[in-house]
């Protein structure tokens, strides 16, 4: 079985970012009264935004290519360390597992992703978005964080399900490239646009993120891009493109 072990993948300046922030922090740092991001971003599956907090595994609808053979969900699990903060207890409350399950040309799934907790991002969430027309990619968002930090980072995850590979465009290098500096946004996967590009959502960042990263917004307002997946490449788009729907959507049995 071919599975993809992801521990640490290349992501976006922004989580570079947010991971330089959390090492930075000391252990007598008092925690955050919620456990975010849960708070801003009711999507990601946690363990809970206050105590006590409890363990939940959340499986994705599936998602069925348009030659009906290939079909895949997401599972992510959150486990609950503690049900709330020991006294002089300064590990993470929460961590996360996100899995990405497959099935081609037989109907057994086989695991072929998982993103694992680190230690400053031990939060994460997987969330399926389209097929591609030929059914041979698959767009999927990944959202990573840490517990009890402000703000979480999404990437675009593709996987071929020809070659059993993944991609992970680098969107903070697009970025730069495409503005000239270096720059941020809060991103969101959207889908496959009609000629087959990746369309982004950007929202600008908070004046709190800002402040806490360092980091100025690439835009001022919501801002729609298009990533070319071969060449990486990101170009702004006036407004939000016509996107695909190429898959259809099956609740988990």
């Amino acid at each position: 079985m071919f599975l993809f072990h992801c521990k640490r993948p290349q992501l976006p300046w922004l989580l570079i970012l947010l991971s330089a922030s959390a090492c930075s922090q000391t252990s007598n740092a008092p925690p955050a009264p919620e456990n975010t991001p849960k708070a801003t971003a009711p999507e990601l599956v946690t363990c809970g935004e206050k105590p006590p907090f409890t363990s939940r595994t959340v499986k994705t609808n599936v998602l069925v290519a348009p030659d009906q053979k290939h079909r895949a969900y997401g599972e992510v699990e959150a486990t609950a360390l503690q049900p709330q903060r020991p006294a002089g207890y300064t590990g993470p409350l929460c961590v996360n597992y996100s899995r990405l399950f497959v099935a081609g040309d037989t109907s057994d799934f086989k695991l072929r992703f998982l993103q694992e907790p680190a230690d400053v991002e031990n939060g994460n969430s997987l969330r399926l978005v389209d097929w591609s027309t030929d059914s041979r990619r698959l767009l999927g968002e990944l959202a990573e964080w840490q517990y009890e930090q402000p703000g979480a980072t999404r990437g675009v995850l593709i996987y071929d399900s020809r070659y059993l590979t993944f991609q992970q465009p680098d969107l903070g290098h697009a970025l730069a490239k495409a503005y000239g500096h270096e720059c941020s946004l809060n991103f969101r996967v959207m889908g496959f646009g009609m000629q087959g590009a990746i369309v982004l959502q950007g929202e600008p960042l908070s004046p709190e993120e800002e402040e806490v990263l360092g980091a100025s917004s690439c835009a001022k307002k919501r801002a729609f891009f298009e990533l070319d997946r071969a060449t990486e490449n990101m170009v702004s788009v006036p407004e939000m493109p016509k996107l695909q729907h190429n898959a259809k959507s099956e609740a988990p049995k």
